[in-house]
């Protein structure tokens, strides 16, 4: 597992290239944490202004439940983050 130290930038712009559909991710924001599989990345423009939302669905949920993370909105709560890829390495990713 490939271990990275990121500020908050670097680490939404890490989400943004990086993560696809179909993905695992481990997220853990401001006193949030969320598990599951990446099931839609949105780039929509919102308002007018350019828009970055994660569709989860968490994992082990007897409701099958799923989120969406605005992580614009949520961008300096970010602590930490597990992107697991369909196809290739684990990183593990720490906020400064």
């Amino acid at each position: 597992m490939k271990n990275l130290e990121l500020t908050t930038k670097e680490a939404v712009s890490y989400l943004k290239e990086n993560v696809k559909i179909h993905d695992k991710l481990e997220i853990s924001y401001n006193r949030i944490f969320a598990e599951g599989e990446v099931l839609n990345v949105d780039f929509s423009e919102y308002f007018g202004k350019p828009g970055f939302k994660l569709l989860l669905s968490l994992d082990e949920s007897a409701l099958g439940a799923t989120i969406e993370i605005d992580v614009y909105e949520v961008e300096e709560d970010i602590i930490e983050f597990i992107h697991y890829p369909k196809n290739g390495e684990d990183v593990e990713v720490s906020v400064i």
